[in-house]
């Protein structure tokens, strides 16, 4: 006998708008999304996880970042051919993040000033280049807080902003404008299990060659949340039984974009969507319950695009 009634089949559509500016965090349990926020509010989010100080770009911007191997801010940099623009790893992976560990592994030996970064600040809501920055992490050894160090390339519009960490949530977030944002993107982390948002993964040619793409989909909340994608079964022969025996991944993008196929050129821009309802995700919560979910559509009744429908039911 399972612990937990099956539920009835529940329908939930994300309001991303056509240029999927909203980043929306689904919570199973409440049904409904809980929070929404403009993904060009934030840039740089922080790690909230004891002892981890990861610094992470907004990959919905298509950021990148670049290591100069130099502790130096006040030096004049540039952009050249040779410097390897990284973004973090869309699956999740820490070997995969931009950034990587900039500070010792000892608290007590946290670096006052960190490596200097450049920063390719991605494309703004009609494509167009944002431009470029120098970011310097470090550690304030009197308040034991991250401080980031901004500034033009050529040293101009310098500026020291603070994360304040939340224990409650997986990040802090900052804008490059602004500072620490005043209302947070990542709700509380026990409250959501999935977010939809663009992000930035590796695509590939039809000779194999990888290039960095915007996405758009829905990462899970991997403290909180295991999935997995099962295609040989139909959606309504899902049972709680058949659910337990699979094996289950945290990787960040599991669910991620692939379950709507794309139809045209993405090298053109000239494509439309059709949703995968065979593809079906299975999904443990940290409480124990299951999920079975699929996908219906992408678009909304008058026919735009940027509006994910999703059907669920716990088992």
């Amino acid at each position: 006998m399972y612990p937990y009634t099956p539920g009835d089949v529940e329908t939930a559509t994300i309001v991303m708008m056509e240029d999927y500016r909203y980043q929306s965090f689904f919570s199973f349990k409440e049904n409904k999304v809980i929070d929404s926020v403009n993904k060009y509010s934030w840039h740089l989010a922080l790690s909230c996880t004891e002892g981890d100080y990861t610094l992470h770009p907004n990959t919905s911007l298509f950021m990148k970042v670049a290591h100069t191997g130099s502790y130096k801010f006040d030096s004049t940099y540039t952009v050249i051919d040779s410097l390897d623009w990284k973004f973090d790893s869309s699956d999740g992976d820490s070997t995969g993040f931009a950034v990587g560990k900039w500070w010792l592994s000892n608290d007590s030996l946290l670096l006052d000033q960190g490596e200097v970064l450049l920063i390719d600040r991605g494309i703004d809501d009609e494509g167009l280049p944002l431009g470029y920055l120098k970011i310097q992490p470090g550690f304030n050894q009197n308040t034991r807080q991250v401080e980031i160090k901004i500034a033009e390339l050529n040293g101009s519009n310098e500026r020291t902003f603070r994360f304040i960490k939340d224990p409650a949530r997986p990040f802090v977030t900052m804008s490059f404008e602004t500072g620490l944002n005043e209302k947070q993107p990542y709700p509380a982390t026990e409250s959501w299990d999935l977010m939809f948002t663009q992000y930035t993964t590796l695509l590939y040619t039809d000779e194999g060659e990888a290039y960095p793409y915007l996405v758009t989909g829905a990462l899970i909340n991997q403290a909180t949340i295991l999935s997995t994608l099962d295609t040989t079964i139909a959606f309504n022969d899902v049972t709680r039984e058949y659910a337990e025996a699979l094996d289950l991944t945290d990787r960040l993008d599991i669910i991620g974009y692939d379950w709507k196929e794309i139809n045209g050129d993405v090298t053109s821009g000239d494509i439309t969507y059709t949703a995968r309802p065979n593809y079906i995700y299975i999904i443990r919560t940290s409480e124990g319950y299951y999920y079975k979910l699929r996908f219906v559509d992408f678009y909304n009744e008058t026919g735009l695009k940027g509006y994910p429908k999703f059907e669920y039911q716990r088992l």
